[in-house]
């Protein structure tokens, strides 16, 4: 049983992580948030943040596809009777869209495909992100609130939905008289703790070191993440990820989890 639910959290690890960077894309087309004057040339270096959601998502008209792969299977630890046998192997995929939705808030929606092996799609779920960006903030500043495991199909139909709400703010460091974007995000959820059982709290904070490269901390409620994002020239909308989850081996679940994601702006 502890193997099915190891499939399961896996792949909800390797989803978040993907949709973390991809969240970052886009974040100066959210109204109002754009930074200004020497910040704006310090956020075209690549700054992402890794292993916990972000309260920006995917401006209008940006559709995006992602898909993770792991080094390495793990136990979760778990002897409960909830197992969930998702036919997952080695990934995870996730297809989704910005949208604005006025004055309101931007939106996000993502279908998250557990089932990459034999019957592709038979399992997932849908997620849904709201966010604002904050008035009057000293740095460009968000709030999101995450819905996720919502409508599931498949072996993913025992997930119960859950809910996260975030803080993300873009300030910058100034060292060596270079300037530097940084990333950073506070928030907790329903299911965070406890391997995504149980609520908790998530912080993390990434910084951008060049155009092409960016690396992040981040505590996902139970360990550490280590994350490095890289922007591959001349390929604007591909985008690759590498992530050391459980980076100390606290809990014996370290592992290397890589990405790959497409972006595609101005669709619609």
């Amino acid at each position: 049983m502890g193997f099915h639910l190891d499939k399961l959290r896996f792949g909800r690890v390797c989803l978040g992580m993907t949709l973390g960077a991809i969240s970052a894309v886009g974040a100066w087309a959210q109204d109002g948030a754009a930074p200004a004057g020497s910040a704006a040339e310090a956020f075209r270096k690549n700054v992402t943040l890794l292993g916990v959601p972000p309260a920006t998502v995917a401006p209008q008209g940006l559709v995006f596809a992602a898909v993770s792969f792991t080094d390495e299977r793990v136990d979760a630890r778990d002897d409960d009777d909830d197992a969930i046998a998702l036919g997952l192997e080695d990934g995870s995929a996730a297809f989704g869209f910005g949208v604005a939705a006025g004055d309101i808030a931007d939106l996000q929606f993502t279908a998250n495909i557990t089932s990459l092996e034999d019957d592709f799609a038979d399992s997932g779920y849908f997620s849904v992100k709201a966010s604002r960006p904050i008035a009057g903030a000293a740095v460009p500043s968000f709030v999101g609130v995450t819905f996720d495991t919502l409508a599931a199909w498949g072996d993913s139909d025992t997930l119960d939905p859950s809910v996260s709400v975030s803080y993300t703010a873009f300030p910058t460091l100034s060292a060596g008289g270079t300037l530097y974007p940084l990333m950073v995000t506070l928030g907790g959820g329903t299911d965070v703790r406890d391997f995504r059982r149980e609520p908790g709290l998530f912080a993390g904070v990434g910084i951008g070191l060049t155009e092409a490269f960016g690396v992040s901390a981040a505590y996902n409620g139970d360990n550490v993440d280590l994350g490095a994002s890289f922007r591959i020239p001349g390929f604007d909308q591909v985008g690759v990820t590498a992530v050391l989850n459980d980076a100390f081996d606290e809990d014996d679940q370290q592992r290397v989890i890589l990405s790959l994601t497409w972006i595609s702006e101005n669709v619609f």
